[in-house]
């Protein structure tokens, strides 16, 4: 089942594919709305499937627009050779699997070359903060590029990885760790204003992807949509 469908005609081969799962805080999300919004991005595809629980709103990065978004869709920055998956709600557990499938599938037929997965964890389960709060995952082993910005390895427990409040991470990576070069890139953080997490993420995804590191990224932007994030203030008549 093709799960991607483009709006344009686009050749991903050779692109990186950064996926948000949803993690403690949305901090993956968040991230990738910072990176589309300030790296030029344009939406170039939907994203659809039974196991994506249906969204739909207006244009999180133009106020004036008349387009709207949906739960899933695919971004690109064609000089970059970057692609972004956002989503925007949850997955249906029982379809996860084969959403995997699918996806992997259509990974596969556009010839993409590496995936960041991109998560979130709680950060009580860190007992050991001496590393800092960054840690990763890598198909290939040890990523020395990923450890000189500030990047622990989380080393597998009885063969298995697990990151607590991580989401699908660890799953979607199973899945794709075999069809390229698959990192999964984890803060743990606290839950609340999560914002200046998420900044904190976009700015090591500056240092580690190549094509973003020749792109000097100084105040960073919020999209108008974030306004709205924490609602209005509290009423006066509780006081």
């Amino acid at each position: 089942m093709t799960v991607l469908r483009l709006l344009q005609d686009i050749d991903l081969n050779g692109f990186t594919l950064i996926i948000p799962s949803v993690s403690v805080g949305n901090v993956p999300q968040l991230t990738v709305d910072l990176l589309i919004y300030n790296a030029d991005f344009r939406k170039a595809g939907i994203i659809y499937h039974p196991a994506i629980m249906p969204s739909v709103g207006a244009d999180p990065f133009d106020e004036s627009s008349t387009d709207i978004c949906t739960a899933c869709e695919l971004y690109v920055n064609k000089s970059l050779k970057l692609a972004v998956i956002q989503l925007r709600s949850a997955l249906e557990f029982k379809l996860v699997t084969k959403f995997f499938t699918d996806l992997k599938e259509d990974i596969v037929n556009h010839k993409i070359a590496n995936i960041i997965v991109l998560s979130a964890g709680f950060d009580y389960e860190l007992h050991s903060i001496e590393k800092g709060k960054f840690f990763y995952v890598d198909s290939q082993g040890h990523n020395k590029n990923l450890e000189q910005i500030g990047f622990a390895a989380i080393e597998p427990m009885y063969g298995k990885y697990t990151i607590h409040g991580g989401g699908f991470s660890i799953k979607l990576f199973e899945f794709m760790k075999d069809i390229c070069q698959c990192v999964i890139l984890v803060k743990y953080v606290s839950e609340g204003d999560n914002r200046p997490d998420a900044v904190s993420v976009l700015q090591v995804l500056y240092k580690y992807i190549e094509s973003l590191q020749h792109i000097p990224l100084r105040d960073v932007k919020f999209p108008f949509s974030w306004e709205h994030v924490f609602g209005g203030p509290p009423p006066t008549g509780l006081y």
